[in-house]
Parts: structure tokens; C-alpha cells; sequence
């Protein structure tokens, strides 16, 4: 009598420009996936080169945001069981074990959260915003019933799944490696915050509410979220908050006078 086969999963991971930790972040997904897709929005470095020679298949797509961008990533999966992860995300050796684990066993939850372990600066840190660390997001999910076909773009969140499991063991996330990168971070993501805002018609406050909305947002995040035992991260974190605060407001007042600017 033959046992089960293994259930097949594919991996994808979304890129542009990412090469500074992609010889990390792609050896781990080749132990646990049966393929292993990059889906890139235009990369102008190495990400590329390094995708191709670590034996991913490379496709290239326009980004229009984090919801979509996954959508069609999924798309082109060849196999319905699929793991996912950023390009500054690193799989433990733990968590490889755990996976292949449910490969074995048909993965039988229709998605699966993953403990994941922030560093800003090169610190582990206790939130930045707007997850606290660690955060449990999905990344392992059976795409014939689990999509991102209603989140929005900035913060995005897979829906539809009838069951769920958590794994602890860990993936360590090493975003923001520089201030360069954390000002970068803070634009694209209080851009995508703003076009949602506007797409769902909201009225957009005062500028005087959105300064108190500011502050109260560095209150929660470096006080009620524990940045503050982070020392100078901690600090720039509850700034961060203030600031995507501020500018997700401001970008929206401004989408329809393109003559004008945020910085």
C-alpha cells in the first residue's frame, strides 16, 4: 500500500530592485517549493540575474499596488497551494522543516499565518508601523479559495478561507537596512494609503485634525506599542507613524492637483 504524495506547492516572491538579501531569502524557498516564481516590477539592479541563478522563474508585471501585484503572482503559479514571502524576508531552518512537514500531511487548513520577527536598522524591534513585532501574517494560502481580490493596496489581507493555522516558527524580516530605505518605505506606502483613501470616498479631514491624528498616532505607536524600549529606532518608528500618518492625508487632498507636491 503507497502512501500519500506530497502535495506540490509553489513560492513567489515580488521584487523591485531587491537584490540586498535575495541570496538569502530564495536558498530556503527552493528547500520547501516545487517552482519558485519572482514576479518583478522593474528591477534595475541584480535582482534579476540573482532570481535566474538561483533556478527561479522570472516574470515581469507592472505594479498598480501590493493586492494586485499578488493577485497576479498567484495567477501564475503552477500548483494551488501557495507560500509567499517579501524579499527582505528569511525563512528559518525551523520553519522549512514545519513546511515540508505539511506538505506531507496535504496542508490541510486553507491558509496558514506565520510568525514574523521585525528588524528595522538592523535591531529587532517591538512595532513599527503598522504591525507589532512579532506579527502573524498569511503566507501560505490555497488559492482556490483564498485571494486578495478585496483588500486594498497598501495594507494588504487575503480573505476567503473557511480554516486557518498558526506556525511559530519564525520568519525574520530585515527591513529598512538604512534611513534611505525607511524615507523610500514611507513614500510608496503613504501613497498607496492615499489612493485607497480616495477610491473609497471618504471626506478627508482638516489639516488641524490631521496634526492631532499625527500625534496621536506617534502617542500609540511609540508609547502604546512598546517602540519606546527600542531606544533611537524605537524613536524613529513612532516618528514614522506620525509622518505616513500626515502624508496619507495629504497625498489624498493632492491626488487631483497633480501641478502640486508632497515630499
Amino acid at each position: 500500500m503507497t502512501g500519500r504524495a506530497v502535495e506540490p506547492l509553489s513560492a513567489y516572491v515580488l521584487t523591485r530592485d531587491s537584490e540586498r538579501l535575495l541570496d538569502r531569502v530564495l536558498p530556503p524557498l527552493s528547500r520547501v517549493a516545487d517552482e519558485v516564481l519572482v514576479l518583478d516590477s522593474g528591477s534595475r539592479d541584480r535582482t534579476i540575474e540573482i532570481a535566474r541563478r538561483h533556478g527561479c522563474r522570472v516574470e515581469t508585471s507592472e505594479f498598480k499596488g501590493f493586492s494586485r501585484q499578488r493577485q497576479k503572482a498567484q495567477s501564475l503559479c503552477t500548483y494551488d497551494h501557495v507560500l509567499f514571502i517579501d524579499s527582505d524576508e528569511i525563512m528559518s531552518d525551523e520553519l522549512v522543516a514545519e513546511i515540508l512537514a505539511l506538505k506531507e500531511a496535504g496542508f490541510p487548513a486553507d491558509a496558514y499565518t506565520i510568525r514574523r520577527d521585525w528588524f528595522v536598522l538592523g535591531k529587532p524591534v517591538h512595532a513599527f508601523y503598522p504591525v507589532q513585532s512579532p506579527d502573524y501574517p498569511i503566507r501560505i494560502l490555497d488559492r482556490r479559495r483564498v485571494d486578495f481580490a478585496t483588500s486594498n493596496e497598501v495594507h494588504e489581507t487575503a480573505s476567503g478561507y473557511r480554516s486557518i493555522q498558526r506556525i511559530e516558527k519564525p520568519l525574520t524580516h530585515l527591513t529598512c537596512a538604512t534611513k534611505d530605505e525607511v524615507e523610500t518605505k514611507l513614500k510608496l506606502y503613504s501613497s498607496l494609503a492615499a489612493a485607497d483613501l480616495r477610491a473609497s470616498g471618504r471626506a478627508i479631514p482638516a489639516r488641524p485634525l490631521v496634526l492631532g491624528r499625527s500625534l496621536v498616532a506617534f502617542v500609540k505607536w511609540y508609547f502604546g506599542k512598546g517602540a519606546w524600549m527600542d531606544g533611537g529606532v524605537g524613536l524613529r518608528a513612532g516618528v514614522f507613524a506620525a509622518r505616513y500618518t500626515y502624508l496619507k492625508y495629504e497625498r489624498a487632498r493632492l491626488i487631483d492637483q497633480p501641478q502640486h507636491a508632497v515630499p
